[in-house]
């Protein structure tokens, strides 16, 4: 019988993640936890196991092959059935077993040596062999031994980690270009539920913005989305135009009725005085920013080639502070017409969302 285990992330409450697998889940099973991990019995383990590797709270899946603990030989006999049918000519292969606390007549070590030398055996015609370590091996074969049964992995997956999706409460957060998205997507894998500001300049701004915040709802696994739609406009003369448009934006956020703000700023790219400004700002207008990417450098560029997107950070000029203040009064005013002209929209996530979000305007 195959299953599906999902390996809970670190400070993850093990019995609130399996709630949130049943009811992720789109169908009856059973949802059972054996220590540190948690055994998900589907209909289609292959299919839930995909799905499963896109929830927060969770480190990796593992599709395994479901067999009994209890007799020794038995147990070795099973990993290396399937074994024999993972591993390709060639390959070199690690085999790692892992033994919740149970009474067992035999340890980990034990299932280890011995599964080895009668794969290595079963496999001597194909010239795959045994790797000294599991950095060396091609294929790792991954064993969890609980108090009843074990579970050899046939496939392992890895996923987002993460704290549990809305555990933390809701937050405030825009997609207008690569930061932000990445930013609103980091708060989300840190436990908040993102009501979502999504501004556009015009259509072409309003496609680009679109697209990310579909990517957002597919790669956070949600079945509805708050939107907040809103046009917007910028003063374009003497000043930096990305500086305006964030200075503008953190304006809107802090205007809006909700406390938690996530900001899209990096040291490395933003000025410190801006970020200093704003966040002044937001504590004086008695909300509370978040800056989930706010020390991050080459590791943003790292998550954006996970994530899938462009990271369009463009250059931005040695604007002065006193510069941009000239622009404040405009920026003031901007930023509440944006907010008298929001449109709030609840959107279900599915394959015609981006022109959902579209024709919404």
């Amino acid at each position: 019988m195959n299953v599906v285990i999902a390996f809970p992330s670190s400070f993850v409450d093990r019995r609130a993640l399996a709630l949130t697998i049943k009811k992720f889940a789109h169908e009856r099973m059973s949802v059972v936890i054996e220590d540190s991990y948690i055994v998900c019995e589907s209909k289609d383990p292959v299919e839930f196991a995909s799905r499963l590797a896109r929830l927060f709270g969770v480190e990796k899946v593992a599709v395994a092959k479901k067999v009994s603990s209890n007799n020794y030989s038995d147990l070795c006999r099973a990993i290396v059935e399937v074994g024999a049918k993972v591993i390709m000519p060639g390959d070199s292969f690690y085999i790692k077993v892992i033994q919740e606390p149970a009474r067992h007549d035999y340890v980990s070590r034990d299932i280890e040596f011995a599964a080895c030398g009668m794969l290595t055996a079963r496999l001597s015609s194909m010239n795959a062999h045994p790797a000294k370590s599991e950095a060396d091996a091609r294929h790792m074969l991954l064993i969890v031994i609980g108090k009843k049964s074990a579970y050899i992995c046939i496939q392992l997956i890895h996923a987002p980690g993460g704290l549990l999706p809305g555990s933390k409460g809701r937050a405030l957060s825009s997609i207008h270009g690569s930061l932000s998205f990445l930013s609103s997507l980091m708060a989300a894998k840190s436990g908040f539920e993102p009501t979502i500001v999504l501004p556009y300049l015009d259509e072409r701004d309003l496609l680009r913005n679109a697209k990310l915040a579909e990517l957002f709802a597919s790669r956070t696994g949600r079945k509805k989305q708050t939107i907040l739609l809103m046009p917007i406009n910028l003063p374009r003369q003497n000043a930096d135009v990305t500086l305006l448009k964030e200075k503008l934006m953190s304006k809107i956020l802090i205007h809006h009725e909700d406390n938690r703000i996530v900001f899209p700023f990096t040291i490395a790219v933003h000025p410190v005085w801006l970020i200093e400004t704003i966040m002044q700002e937001s504590l004086t207008a008695g909300k509370t920013p978040y800056t989930p990417l706010i020390f991050m450098s080459t590791e943003i560029v790292t998550y954006a080639q996970e994530t899938g997107i462009a990271l369009d950070i463009s250059d931005m000029s040695m604007t002065l502070q006193n510069k941009l203040q000239r622009f404040r009064d405009k920026i003031d005013s901007e930023a509440k017409a944006a907010i008298n002209h929001t449109k709030k929209v609840e959107l279900t996530v599915g394959p015609n969302y981006l022109h959902d979000i579209i024709d919404s305007i």
